[in-house]
């Protein structure tokens, strides 16, 4: 062990350490301050482009542009995925108001890892009382033997009902064209 000391200390007092790897071909700048680095002398743009106002030419522009709105469908009497478009439902008590989507805003809400099912149905306008009524007696001829728990938020317009009830929530507005 004494005979090994001051062999690797002549070792490592004659060599460096990482000078082996040090190449001295190889050098780099580093700009630590401000002051140290250099100034912009030309800034300019790359690519270089011209503004036009010719109809002509802006019609291939907006053919890329996304579409500002979701546009209206197109009124067909029958639609190839079973969808139906709103109806129109001036002298009803009350009414569902379809998403920017032209989607009914029916909802299934699921918590405590899928424990908790809860069908939110959204935009209800007019009489929401007389629309739980009706939704409850076609949810309580459904389900039959399970009571039926609702929960009505008139201020928010929206009710909330226990369990997934949206595939018959929804064929139920449908029939109701809403």
């Amino acid at each position: 062990m004494t005979t090994m000391r001051p062999l690797l200390f002549t070792i490592f007092t004659k060599t460096k350490p990482f000078q082996c790897l040090r190449k001295t071909s190889l050098h780099q700048i580093r700009n630590s301050s401000y002051e140290s680095s250099k100034f912009l002398v030309d800034v300019e743009v790359s690519t270089k482009y011209e503004a036009t106002k010719i109809p002509e030419e802006w019609k291939y522009v907006e053919r890329i542009l996304p579409p500002t709105l979701v546009p209206e469908p197109q009124p067909l009497p029958e639609y190839q995925s079973g969808w139906k478009p709103q109806g129109d439902h001036k002298d009803s008590p009350y009414f569902v108001e379809r998403s920017r989507n032209h989607m009914m805003p029916v909802y299934l809400d699921v918590r405590q890892r899928g424990v908790k099912r809860h069908t939110i149905i959204k935009k209800i306008q007019g009489d929401i009382w007389l629309f739980e009524k009706d939704l409850r007696t076609f949810l309580e001829d459904l389900i039959k033997p399970k009571p039926l728990r609702l929960q009505v938020n008139e201020f928010a317009r929206k009710i909330c009902i226990n369990g997934d009830h949206v595939n018959a929530i929804k064929y139920w507005l449908g029939e109701k064209n809403f």
